[in-house]
């Protein structure tokens, strides 16, 4: 077993599996809102195993991506350990695998005019092979009715520095619910990882309005909620 297996194992012991997942991706989220005041939280009982779960996440990844383009980790474990047979009937969820998001990118970048969109985004393996796809060169947006996997894509984008937005949304009835904003912005030309929260409004917006998806040089660091500062 890996690191991060053992940890959220031990986790797991302590709760339900999918409200240890949910509640750890709420909080890594949390750890990397921009210029947000901190929310009132329930992870105070777990919060340092959180933290190990999320460095064990990061270092997982970094080594994978020593040999891969991208590593959609969260998914893969998502699918094996905690999701229930249950909602995956009741929602129709089935993961894509990464052969064909690879083959999907090959087909469609060449067709794309500066973004892409995926309407049923998941954990965001679509949006990781078109960003790699691209050299970075799009902006990604991800819409998913199901809260669980709109975090994973958010966190997904975050770590492999894909910029765009993920709308937690029932994207047949036109139902926004919640949104996020990802590695947007520039500080001295180079990307600064962050997550923002996005209204209503300005997810249509960043959607339906070019300019909107262009990056915004900052002329001052970005504030974010560091890890340490949640521990102490």
């Amino acid at each position: 077993m890996t690191n991060f297996e053992v940890i959220f194992e031990g986790l797991a012991k302590t709760n339900d599996r999918s409200v240890i997942w949910n509640n750890w991706l709420e909080f890594v989220i949390q750890c990397n809102l921009m210029n947000h005041p901190q929310q009132e939280t329930n992870f105070h009982d777990n919060e340092k195993e959180y933290v190990d779960l999320m460095n064990a996440w990061l270092n997982e990844l970094t080594k994978s991506l020593e040999t891969k383009s991208y590593y959609d980790i969260l998914g893969e474990f998502y699918e094996v350990l905690v999701q229930s047979r249950s909602k995956s009937k009741s929602l129709g969820q089935l993961y894509t695998p990464p052969s064909v998001t690879d083959l999907l990118s090959r087909m469609a970048i060449p067709e794309l005019d500066g973004f892409v969109n995926d309407p049923t985004c998941g954990s965001g393996r679509t949006l990781l092979a078109a960003h790699v796809k691209s050299k970075g060169e799009l902006i990604c947006i991800g819409q998913d009715l199901d809260l669980t996997s709109c975090q994973m894509c958010v966190l997904n984008m975050w770590s492999h520095g894909v910029r765009g937005s993920v709308l937690h949304m029932d994207t047949l009835e036109g139902k926004f619910f919640q949104g996020w904003r990802v590695n947007n912005y520039l500080y001295h030309g180079l990307p600064v990882p962050h997550i923002e929260l996005v209204s209503e409004s300005e997810a249509y917006n960043f959607i339906g309005v070019s300019n909107e998806s262009k990056l915004v040089e900052l002329n001052e660091p970005v504030k974010t909620e560091s890890v340490q500062s949640k521990l102490m």
